[in-house]
């Protein structure tokens, strides 16, 4: 049992769950909510997607994999009642796990890519493998580069399910596809902004977390650099600048009538944000940042749930 529960904190279920269900809900509440009101058949069936979805986790899960693997040695010194691997699961246990989980998510990938006559799509995949083991191995040592990194990735997510819609890219595209290609893709823009920053923002605060095991490795992440107030400060102004955004949609939701859209994002995004905000401001020890962490893990959960609040029963265009 020890051995079942070490691997699912190694693989860091929660946020595999997070990627999965981020992308099902933007496939079927918004992707398949506006091709189905433009009397379009979608490309992607639930096999084809779902496989998507499958290789797009197995490659998460191996970068997960691969981070506490080459973390090993300043884990077990700085946070040795926490380690997985090497406790539950050995290291070379841990190598392999990775490279199976790689492996099957680029060749799972590659299939895909063929079968829809996309063979370039597969290489999107093994680059982010490729880019999540250079993370793990160097990326994350150097200041903003890894953060960056992991951002981009996160709002990658939400862009493939896009890519492989055949259907958008119809060349005989009636008025009806274009209209829906274009509300896909303006909130396709929103939801990776959306991730990017929040990703962005929670990167930056783990590394506030891991500032004293960092230092000591002489990696060069941002806390590490900077002192804590500018740390903060960045933090903070990022939480504001995505404060001014979201009410500048709340403001669109508002004049065109859409209360329930523009409730839930003051309630579940604006508020949770302004407390974030508050907490990086007083942030000084460890556990400040810890507790913010989960609070933005959260935030991102939020974010996710407003596709079926928003879109799950449309039946006519906005």
């Amino acid at each position: 049992m020890n051995r079942i529960i070490g691997f699912l904190k190694l693989i860091r279920w929660v946020n595999l769950l997070i990627i999965a269900l981020s992308m099902y809900l933007f496939q079927f509440c918004i992707i398949r909510t506006f091709l189905d009101a433009a009397n379009i058949e979608p490309s992607l069936n639930w096999f084809y997607f779902s496989l998507l979805v499958l290789s797009t986790v197995f490659i998460a899960a191996a970068g997960n994999i691969a981070n506490a693997y080459f973390d090993y040695e300043q884990d077990a010194e700085f946070r040795p009642g926490k380690t997985i691997v090497g406790r539950y699961i050995s290291l070379d246990t841990a190598f392999g796990l990775q490279m199976g989980l790689n492996i099957v998510g680029v060749l799972i990938a590659f299939f895909l890519a063929y079968h829809f006559e996309k063979i370039k799509l597969g290489y999107v995949f093994l680059s982010a493998a490729a880019l999540l083991w250079l993370y793990s191995q160097v990326l994350k040592k150097y200041f903003l580069v890894g953060n960056l990194v992991v951002a981009g990735l996160s709002a990658l997510v939400f862009v493939l399910p896009v890519l492989f819609e055949s259907s958008l890219y119809n060349v005989f595209a009636s008025d009806n596809l274009e209209l829906a290609k274009n509300i896909i893709l303006n909130q396709l823009k929103w939801y990776c902004l959306f991730a990017f920053v929040v990703s962005l923002m929670r990167e930056i605060v783990k590394d506030a977390e891991d500032k004293e095991a960092d230092a000591a490795y002489d990696m060069k992440t941002l806390p590490v650099v900077l002192p804590t107030a500018a740390v903060n400060a960045i933090i903070a102004l990022m939480m504001i600048g995505t404060m001014v955004v979201i009410g500048y949609i709340e403001m669109y939701y508002w004049q065109r009538g859409l209360k329930k859209h523009f409730w839930y994002t003051l309630f579940f995004l604006t508020f949770p944000l302004l407390t974030d905000l508050f907490l990086i401001l007083t942030a000084r020890k460890k556990t400040d940042y810890q507790n913010l962490s989960i609070l933005l893990k959260l935030l991102m959960f939020f974010g996710i749930a407003s596709m079926p609040v928003f879109y799950l029963f449309i039946t006519k265009w906005r």
